[in-house]
């Protein structure tokens, strides 16, 4: 961690391979919670909450180019221009149209995103739990109250009712981008959704000209026209950590048979899965569950056994 807060993406042995660039989605307090929820270890709490807090407060500082309440994602400088980076989704097909700017704490790109804010708005959560075990009753109340004006925020600008679904906003434009890609089931994943939100997204999820076709729950919907079921990489093969997201979000909102129905279809439909001493993948073709980009994928294997542990 940054003095500044900040989390660095990645810090490796090979120092030249570091990224202090970027960070990645606020999703350590989401972590820390369940790890504390298996232990009840309160010193585990005390060493992490501090630190936590500080990062959750740098993402306002940091990126948030118009101090409006609502954080995109961006950069420390201008030297690696890719918009989706720091999301963790690369190059998806949101952030195709994204561009850098410079302000005074660094480089934002000109789109808020709402899986970043529906994650902040869940760690506001998170950490007002941890300050209420540790007795920092203020905190708890500060970080209560900027949960609930954040999520009328974040409802009111992200959610399109004529489709029924979550997209980011455009600052350049000042619209939305509506690409229907995972990102819109984050707010089902975090809680944010309201029930009648969840369900036309739990549509959207398994209509047959969005998603619902083949395995289900890849990363862009089948008829944008940068879906690439072989080699779009985030604009179409399923990842399984956005595929566990969004059948953790239905689990939210009361949805398990559908959520069975789609883990029972991830564990016999992924090219490997079923199988004794089969690899797990990066990620995999929507369309027919083949075994796509790195084999022996620990990002993959993690959240398959959460998905089986949830089940």
């Amino acid at each position: 961690q940054q003095p500044s807060g900040m989390v660095c993406d990645v810090v490796r042995f090979n120092k030249a391979r570091n990224n202090r660039i970027n960070s990645k989605p606020p999703l350590a307090s989401w972590a820390v919670w369940a790890v504390f929820q298996e232990t009840g270890d309160t010193g585990f709490l005390e060493e992490m909450y501090p630190k936590l807090l500080k990062y959750h407060r740098w993402w306002y500082a940091n990126r948030d180019l118009d101090q409006n309440g609502l954080c995109e994602y961006g950069s420390v400088n201008d030297e690696f221009k890719r918009p989706g980076f720091e999301s963790g989704m690369d190059h998806a097909a949101r952030f195709a149209d994204a561009q850098l700017v410079k302000h005074a704490a660094g480089y934002s790109y000109d789109q808020e995103s709402v899986d970043l804010n529906a994650y902040l708005w869940q760690e506001k959560g998170f950490l007002a739990k941890m300050a209420d075990r540790l007795n920092r009753s203020d905190d708890a109340g500060i970080l209560r109250a900027e949960a609930e004006r954040l999520r009328g925020t974040i409802l009111g600008r992200f959610w399109d009712d004529e489709t029924g679904y979550f997209y980011d906003w455009s600052l350049r434009e000042n619209k939305q981008i509506q690409i229907v890609g995972c990102e819109g089931w984050t707010p089902l994943f975090t809680g944010l959704a309201t029930p009648e939100q969840a369900e036309r997204v739990k549509r959207m999820m398994f209509d047959p000209e969005r998603f619902g076709t083949g395995v289900l729950l890849g990363t862009l919907e089948h008829g944008n026209k940068l879906f690439d079921p072989v080699n779009g990489y985030w604009r179409g093969p399923i990842w399984l950590d956005q595929a566990y997201f969004g059948i953790q979000g239905l689990r939210t909102y009361g949805f398990n048979e559908e959520a069975d129905r789609l883990t029972h279809l991830l564990l016999t439909g992924l090219e490997g899965l079923a199988d004794s001493g089969g690899a797990i993948r990066e990620n995999y073709n929507p369309l027919d569950g083949t075994g796509l980009k790195a084999h022996h994928f620990s990002w993959s294997a993690g959240h398959l056994l959460m998905l089986l542990m949830d089940q």
